[in-house]
Formats: C-alpha cells, structure tokens, sequence
C-alpha cells in the first residue's frame, strides 16, 4: 500500500478488529501469530 492511497473501510475495520484483540499492545506481526490468525480464520471457513 503506498502512502497515497486511501484505506477502505473493511481495512480500517481489519485494523480495529486487530487493535481490539491485541487489548492496546502493538505486537509485530510474528509468523506464528500470523499463522495462528490464519488457522482461527479458516476454522470459520470449514
């Protein structure tokens, strides 16, 4: 995403939602926690 472009809404709520379930920390975004989000959302999927 280049600094020009605006964001669209489902991004921002992406963001909130990432926001939210960090509880106010800012971790980077390890290959685990990736992963791990990654595994929480196909279990939605299956």
């Amino acid at each position: 995403m280049h600094e020009d472009e605006e964001m669209t809404p489902n991004e921002r709520a992406w963001l909130r939602f990432l926001r939210d379930i960090a509880d106010g920390r800012d971790p980077c975004p390890t290959l685990r926690r990736v992963q791990l989000l990654r595994r929480l959302c196909a279990l939605k999927r299956a």
